[in-house]
C-alpha cells in the first residue's frame, strides 16, 4: 500500500515537471511572436498561464488531501491488523496453558473423573480420603452441581474427624 503511495507521488512529480516544461514551451513561443501580435498573444497566454497554474494547485492539493487520507486508512488498518494478529497470538498461548491448568487440577483432585460420576459411584469412594481431600471434594460439588446428598458425606466425615 505505501509502495502504490510512492508511486502516485512519483508520477505526480512526473506529471508537474511535464506541465512546466509545457509552460517554458509556451512562454518561449510568445517571446518568438512577431511585435504587432506579440502584447495581444502575451496577455492571452498570460491567462491562460495564470489558469492552468491555478488548475495545477488545485489539483495537487486534491491529491495532496486524497493521500493523506489513504496514509490514514492505511495506517488504521495496519493498527487494527496488528492487533487482531497479536490477539491470536495471545490466545494461541493461552490455550495450552488451559489445558495444562486443567489436567493439572484433575489429576491433583482426589476422585478420578468425579465430574462425570453419580451420586452413588461418589459415595462409594469418599470413604478412604483425608479431611484435606474431603474438604476439596466438598468445596468442588458446592462450585459445581452442588448437589445436597453429595455434599452432607463430606460434612458429615469431616466432624467426626474432629
Amino acid at each position: 500500500m505505501l509502495q502504490n503511495l510512492a508511486e502516485q507521488i512519483q508520477r505526480q512529480q512526473q506529471t508537474s515537471q511535464q506541465m512546466t516544461q509545457e509552460l517554458m514551451d509556451t512562454y518561449m513561443q510568445l517571446l518568438n511572436t512577431p511585435g504587432s501580435y506579440l502584447s495581444e498573444q502575451a496577455e492571452q497566454q498570460q491567462q491562460t498561464l495564470q489558469q492552468t497554474a491555478q488548475q495545477w494547485m488545485e489539483q495537487a492539493q486534491q491529491q495532496q488531501q486524497a493521500f493523506q487520507q489513504q496514509a490514514q486508512e492505511q495506517h488504521q488498518a495496519f493498527q487494527q491488523m496488528t492487533q487482531e494478529v497479536l490477539s491470536t497470538y495471545a490466545q494461541l498461548f493461552n490455550i495450552p496453558l488451559t489445558y495444562a491448568q486443567e489436567g493439572l487440577r484433575s489429576a491433583r483432585f482426589p476422585i478420578e473423573g468425579y465430574d462425570e460420576l453419580t451420586v452413588e459411584e461418589i459415595s462409594g469412594r469418599v470413604g478412604g480420603l483425608s479431611v484435606e481431600e474431603l474438604r476439596e471434594v466438598r468445596d468442588h460439588e458446592e462450585r459445581t452441581k452442588n448437589r445436597d446428598t453429595v455434599l452432607e458425606q463430606p460434612d458429615r466425615r469431616i466432624r467426626t474427624s474432629f
